[in-house]
């Protein structure tokens, strides 16, 4: 039996929030470098949500990482072709955090936004240019509410989070440049600079945690849109999506050095 640690009432432990979504619902898609066509369909995606309080200033400031992969299988208004579309999200949140705002309870957090996407638009149609590849690393905004109540004897968070790019950089060739072009060394225009001139892209979470214990269940909607207009080339994306999965909250601790039952306890939600 491991030995508890040295009682020490100004030690902190902080608690991590693990989540794993599925995400499903449809989506609307028009990339103009492949087809002037929009194209709309089914969208289907897991989520990964990582959520500590930081080492310094643990009390007032959230780290949270979220990693999505998502799927399109999208068809043209007249069904007679079918394009892919694959992407990768990785975000990097900080958040500053203040309690009980208003009312005892909710806490609203906001903060600074790192964001990687990288993915792959495919139409098998095309002869020449088969597929649009969306690579975008930008630097944006975040903010969340969260709220705890219960119903019943059942424990509730409630959240809502927005996340919105500011600036970045992202590749997107000329309207008529081939790959084959690129592949000759013809970058012209192939990476630009990304601002609310040119690109516009925000997502919403709405989720609620119903806890039971140490994991919850998680339901939600989630909301993604990407706007584009740059080298005579227009990009539409919009999601909406069901969300449904498992959250949990875990202490780590040494095991060789023991759990100091006299630690302060600090959850990055409640």
């Amino acid at each position: 039996m491991l030995a508890a640690a040295e009682p020490d009432s100004t030690a902190v432990v902080r608690s991590v929030s693990t989540a794993v979504t599925l995400n499903a619902g449809s989506t609307r898609n028009l990339d103009t470098y492949l087809s002037p066509i929009r194209y709309q369909g089914a969208h289907i995606g897991v989520a990964y949500e990582h959520l500590r309080a930081t080492r310094f200033r643990p009390q007032s400031w959230v780290n949270q990482v979220n990693t999505t992969f998502g799927y399109d299988n999208i068809d043209n208004l007249v069904g007679n072709n079918t394009m892919h579309f694959l992407l990768l999200d990785i975000d990097w949140l900080m958040q500053h955090r203040w309690r009980n705002v208003g009312v005892e309870n909710l806490d609203i957090f906001f903060g600074p936004r790192l964001a990687f996407q990288g993915g792959i638009n495919y139409n098998p149609r095309n002869s020449n240019n088969v597929c649009s590849p969306q690579i975008y690393l930008n630097v944006g905004a975040t903010a969340m509410a969260s709220y705890r109540f219960k119903v019943g004897k059942l424990p509730v968070t409630a959240r809502y989070q927005p996340s919105i790019p500011v600036v970045g950089c992202y590749y997107l060739p000329d309207y008529d440049q081939s790959f084959y072009e690129i592949y000759l060394g013809n970058y012209r225009n192939a990476v630009n600079f990304g601002w609310w001139a040119n690109r516009f892209d925000m997502d919403n979470l709405i989720c609620a945690d119903l806890h039971f214990g140490a994991s919850a269940l998680r339901i939600g909607y989630r909301n993604s849109f990407t706007t584009i207009w740059k080298n005579n080339i227009s990009v539409n994306r919009c999601v909406h999506s069901f969300v449904l999965g498992v959250s949990r909250e875990t202490i780590r601790f040494n095991p060789r050095k023991g759990y100091n039952q006299k630690a302060r306890i600090i959850s990055a939600t409640y």
